[in-house]
């Protein structure tokens, strides 16, 4: 669909001015360019990591590979420190404040409220590359009753607010292991998932009543997960790994037995060298070898010489794998015999910076499609609204070496006036200090005279002097 207008915005028919005019085509050209064949994407540089074969395989990476499970542990730390904020225009209007008040009281009244929702974002969207929920919308009423369909369980959830307004009662998980295939229009968009949880039946999930995060490539509705590149590390590794167990296990010791007779040895003979290397090979007390006569026998340890360049080996592919994930500040110092104190920071900076950055992108997707749900169902409940708040979340902060935070603030005295607010933010970041206590100049000097009271003088003996 063409539609012809003049630069300046009017209608030709409306419009006496003669000046060009623009031809503007609205029609969408050509397709994504996905890689999508009967519902499966095929984007993955190697076969077995297609969905959804590979959920096996990224379920036990991410559960039993230590690495793995260690930087899992970290974001889930981090995320629960975290919280939902509603951005307000620079001049809010009362409606934009009660909006915000409804989105935040919205994250309570829903079923696990917001820590259930960030945690399970930050365990599973990372390493899977997307993770998808059905989003369950409620009525906000305390004697509302969520309906039921013929044959299934009563649902107990109810509203703890009663403004009446639309809000979300459930985020519901639909593992990526129970994913069949994609929906897609004739452009290759996302409309839906379809899911095989045996033994139910196959359901067509909608895009439109989901949330559905991807994590590396918004484009892919599976994500760029970095266990493709995990995967091939944690291979290598694991071949090492063996090799080093096979090493250890032939430099153990072994048993020789040299025949000093001649003649073949007897089922009799084998069966007591069998038992004598049974016995002397063993961990345990008391271990003794009883020799047939014409043979000799020694144990013999041999030197593992490569064990060290395997172990390093080893490391270098375990730091690699906390490297993808710029996590590498948990092997300095601890993993490995190297690493600086100063590399340890900066370290902790870059991925608490990275991890900050990947939660921004979250909730994105989430007030891109929740947020963008809750505003079309209620908009007509707040008419003053100026503009659509947004969702965004929280940052995790720095920890901040006291010395350094003290040598900040000796610095800065009495170059910058600092506010009532700033020592309450001095006071947070400090870790230990707690923040409603007095701020105000005199409430601090009368603090100060109450911890130190004035001593009473004594009076002094008269002297001849003074008399």
């Amino acid at each position: 669909m063409a539609v012809k207008t003049k630069p300046n915005g009017k209608h030709p028919e409306t419009s006496n001015e003669a000046k060009p005019e623009v031809r503007i085509l609205f029609n969408e050209a050509g397709t994504s360019g996905l890689k999508q064949y009967s519902g499966f994407v095929h984007e993955a540089y190697n076969a077995s990591l297609f969905w959804p074969g590979v959920a096996p395989l990224y379920a036990r990476i991410r559960t039993s590979m230590p690495e793995i499970v260690m930087v899992v542990r970290a974001f889930t730390a981090w995320a629960r420190n975290i919280s939902p904020i509603v951005e307000l225009p620079e001049k809010p209007s009362d409606d934009d404040k009660r909006y915000q008040d409804f989105i935040l009281s919205d994250f309570e009244n829903m079923e696990g409220g917001f820590g259930d929702l960030v945690e399970t974002v930050v365990s599973r969207v990372p390493f899977d590359g997307w993770f998808w929920w059905d989003a369950v919308p409620s009525l906000r009423l305390e004697n509302w009753k969520p309906p039921v369909k013929d044959g299934e369980e009563p649902d107990e959830w109810r509203s703890e607010e009663d403004d009446g307004l639309i809000g979300i009662r459930r985020l519901s998980p639909r593992d990526p292991g129970s994913f069949m295939r994609w929906e897609f229009s004739k452009k290759k968009r996302l409309k839906g998932m379809v899911q095989q949880d045996y033994p139910n039946p196959v359901v067509t999930l909608p895009l439109d009543h989901a949330l559905h995060m991807t994590f590396g490539d918004p484009n892919n509705p599976e994500g760029n997960t970095p266990l493709q590149a995990v995967w091939r590390l944690e291979r290598i590794k694991f071949g090492l790994e063996v090799v080093q167990g096979i090493g250890y296990e032939h430099t153990a010791g072994h048993l020789s037995v040299t025949k000093t007779e001649t003649g073949t040895l007897t089922p009799e003979d084998k069966a007591n060298v069998a038992e004598a290397a049974k016995n002397l090979l063993s961990a345990q007390e008391g271990n003794y070898g009883f020799w047939p006569f014409g043979l000799t026998g020694e144990i013999l340890d041999v030197g593992f010489q490569a064990a060290p360049a395997l172990l390093e080996a080893i490391k270098h592919y375990s730091i690699l794998v906390l490297s993808v994930y710029m996590m590498q500040t948990i092997a300095l110092n601890t993993l490995t015999n190297t690493g600086a104190l100063a590399s340890q920071v900066d370290s902790t900076q870059l991925a608490v910076f990275t991890f900050n950055a990947m939660m921004d992108g979250f909730a994105q997707q989430y007030d891109e499609q929740v947020g963008k749900r809750l505003w079309k169902w209620n908009r007509d409940s707040f008419p003053g609204v100026t503009k659509r708040p947004k969702v965004k979340f929280t940052h995790v902060e720095n920890s901040i070496d006291l010395g350094i935070l003290g040598s900040f603030l000796s610095t800065m005295n009495g170059i910058l006036p600092l506010s009532e607010e700033d020592y309450k933010a001095i006071r947070k970041r400090s870790g230990f200090l707690p923040e409603n206590s007095p701020t105000n100049v005199d409430e601090i000097e009368e603090t100060r005279n109450l911890d130190n009271p004035p001593r009473e003088e004594k009076p002094q003996p008269e002297t001849e002097a003074q008399v």
